[in-house]
């Protein structure tokens, strides 16, 4: 039987990425996001603000499913890099809203669907919650933190229900939104400081969560994956 997988945030980077994937590898893809891409045919799209509860319930009552597989949260926005000086707290909750109370409130609303189908969760989480920031603002550090928290409560939680839920850790991905947006020049030091001196191929994240939510995946739970070329080593 066809499986599903809802993806939410699946219209740029690793969640476009992974979409395609998991799309080309047989699945039931549907997206929910704010906008729809062009990039990408024979996906459903289905319109969700995650920062609002209203749009979320919506959304998932709306899905023409009786279940619910999996679901990848991979929506997530952040700030730039400042001193906590400058810290704003109308910038702070844009970030919290989006990394951290829309996957409470996606995980809110599909846990019904998702117990169905004793399915699998995954949190597209950053390096940064490991370590920290080069790039963007403690905003974005602590949210990303908070996500690894949110795991390991839930991981035990749902445990009865073998509901599976897990984390990635990604570091810099090559994607065309990083291309358009972080110069070759400044790349290069950076590909340089990783061990396997590159950065992440986007199909590497993908294969990873396709693991994470496929019957191949039976007793991981409230664990993280690190993909990072070597930059952060946890074992």
């Amino acid at each position: 039987m066809q499986k599903n997988s809802i993806i939410i945030g699946g219209t740029s980077g690793i969640g476009l990425v992974t979409a395609q994937y998991l799309h080309d590898k047989g699945y039931d893809v549907i997206v929910g996001s704010r906008k729809r891409t062009p990039s990408i045919e024979n996906l459903n799209y289905e319109e969700i603000d995650v920062t609002s509860e209203q749009s979320v319930k919506l959304f998932f009552s709306s899905l023409k499913v009786n279940k619910i597989d999996s679901i990848i949260y991979s929506a997530g926005t952040t700030t730039s890099k400042k001193s906590v000086e400058d810290f704003n707290v109308k910038e702070y909750l844009r970030v919290h809203d989006v990394n951290i109370l829309g996957a409470l409130l996606t995980l809110k609303y599909a846990y019904p669907l998702l117990k169905k189908a004793q399915g699998r969760v995954v949190i597209i989480n950053s390096i940064a919650a490991r370590t920290y920031s080069k790039f963007s603002g403690v905003e974005y550090t602590i949210t990303k933190s908070g996500l690894s928290g949110m795991v390991k409560q839930l991981a035990i939680e749902w445990a009865n229900d073998n509901v599976l839920i897990n984390s990635i850790f990604p570091s810099m991905a090559d994607t065309p939104m990083l291309r358009k947006n972080v110069d070759q020049t400044v790349l290069e030091p950076i590909e340089n400081e990783i061990p396997l001196k590159r950065i992440a191929k986007p199909l590497e994240i993908a294969s990873a969560i396709e693991f994470l939510i496929s019957e191949n995946n039976t007793y991981m739970t409230g664990s993280g994956l690190d993909i990072n070329g070597g930059q952060y080593l946890n074992g």
